[in-house]
């Protein structure tokens, strides 16, 4: 059985972990050369022992500095360029470490058999927990399986799996730990295997519900354990990428926004190709049959045929929707303007999903200006829905220098029937007010109140966003 545990705490080292070694090496630097009485009496192999034991610990912590502040951590360990493996010595370790350097300090000194035999017998665990947490590193082969796209707020789940390739031996008390990062946020996870039975493999996973539009980044995957003794870790990097695209949050729209964009669509002039009773779309001529409606006859088909010619209509109530987004902003003020641009993408996502329903055969566009220019066209129902939400994922706002033209040329392009929305997030004047007729729809997200435009199942995501990080299961 495997047990999950999600941490969404920024994974950031202290860098004043390696410190500690750094400082103990020195001070038995000095000692030694300050005070040569106190190995005057040691023996050549002695003398080596030490000084590289002081090496050892000096290198330990130096490294462990430098993968700090060029934050690596372990995607790049400095001194495992070549090996996927790296060690470190938990506190408990240190103090282990302490007393066993202790007791060789005092059988050098005294030269007294009973104390070198206790440093021995001492110095034995020490190196066995090492070598037995390395052989299970071996053997453990770790896999990643995450789904490639979820919703903004939505709770998905993570499956991690350990596989163990030794013929005899379990391994035992091992954690395999993800990093999840993303360009505003940095989050781990770890993943509990309390035994794993040789040549079998078991399944953990742990779940995560991201706040943050985008995409994220998966990997590295990072196995260690302690046991048994809990004196030395020993920990393999698995070089597992993998990304997982969140889409903005999909609401719905408030009742009072679609009959006020109602109203302002039959405002708007629209040219029937054919006068009809209800000034609806010609559709076909048909035979007359009992019970039509005379006044429908179409009387030349009629005399040229020699018999009743009956105009059929249908009801047109599918008009066309363009949509033009205006994401304004710069990159000093983006991670400030990043919840309204959420909001944006958002609304404009729901109001495009809502409208494929409502008008089956309706024709959507969007035109999505920021840091870049995205643009989607569809049909109703049967639209692509998979590329406008990889668009709209991965918009960032910009200049939207070119948002004037793209205006004018939606204008100019599209039939007076089209209905026409421009979605801005400017503050202050509008470089595009000339360009403003009756036939848009100016929508300043900066004005009005956002819940009355679109409503969510959950509000808790978006309080995880403000706040900077997720919240896990």
């Amino acid at each position: 059985m495997s047990d999950s545990l999600l941490t969404s705490n920024r994974s950031k080292q202290n860098p004043f972990a390696g410190v500690l070694p750094i400082i103990v090496a020195l001070l038995l630097t000095v000692v030694y050369f300050r005070a040569p009485q106190i190995a005057r009496n040691w023996s050549v192999p002695g003398h080596i022992f030490f000084r590289g034991l002081v090496v050892l610990i000096g290198l330990s912590g130096a490294i462990r500095v430098f993968q700090t502040v060029v934050r690596a951590g372990p995607k790049f360990p400095f001194w495992f360029i070549v090996s996927q493996h790296r060690m470190t010595i938990p506190l408990e370790g240190w103090v282990y470490l302490g007393i066993i350097i202790v007791l060789f300090t005092g059988a050098m000194l005294t030269r007294q058999n009973t104390l070198l035999l206790v440093f021995a017998l001492m110095a034995g665990p020490f190196v066995i927990n090492g070598w037995m947490t390395f052989g299970m590193l071996q053997a453990a082969r770790v896999r990643r399986k995450s789904p490639s796209r979820a919703m903004q707020g939505e709770l998905f789940s993570v499956e991690i799996s350990l596989r163990n390739s030794r013929p005899w031996f379990a391994i035992w008390m091992m954690s395999v730990r993800d990093e999840i990062v993303h360009q505003v946020e940095s989050l781990s996870a770890s993943v509990l295997f309390s035994r794993v039975s040789s040549r079998t493999s078991q399944s953990g996973q742990y779940q995560l519900r991201l706040a943050n539009r985008g995409r994220y980044q998966f990997g590295p995957l990072r196995a260690a354990s302690r046991f048994p003794l809990g004196l030395v870790e020993r920990s393999r990097i698995f070089s597992s990428p993998a990304e997982i695209l969140i889409y903005p949050r999909i609401g719905r729209v408030s009742r009072s926004w679609r009959q006020r964009l109602g109203s302002a669509t039959e405002l708007n002039s629209r040219k029937a190709p054919n006068q009809g009773l209800f000034q609806d779309d010609f559709n076909q001529l048909r035979e007359f049959r009992s019970g039509d409606n005379p006044r429908a006859i179409h009387w030349r088909s009629t005399a040229r045929r020699g018999q009743l010619i009956l105009r059929e209509f249908h009801q047109n109530r599918e008009h066309i929707l363009a949509i033009i987004l205006d994401l304004f902003g710069n990159s000093a003020q983006r991670n400030v303007s990043r919840e309204l641009d959420d909001f944006a993408l958002s609304f404009v996502a729901s109001l495009l999903i809502e409208r494929g329903r409502e008008c089956r055969d309706g024709y959507l566009s969007l035109n999505a200006c920021g840091e870049t220019l995205f643009q989607w066209e569809g049909q109703g129902t049967s639209s692509s829905l998979e590329s406008l939400f990889d668009g709209l994922a991965t918009i960032e706002s910009g200049p939207s220098k070119s948002i004037g033209e793209i205006l004018k040329s939606t204008l100019l392009q599209t039939p007076m029937s089209t209905q026409i929305l421009l979605v801005t997030t400017r503050r202050g004047p509008l470089p595009f007010q000339n360009l403003l007729t009756s036939r848009v729809n100016l929508l300043n997200l900066n004005e009005v109140n956002h819940r009355e435009l679109l409503a969510f199942e959950d509000d808790r995501p978006a309080a995880a966003s403000r706040s900077g990080s997720s919240v896990g299961i």
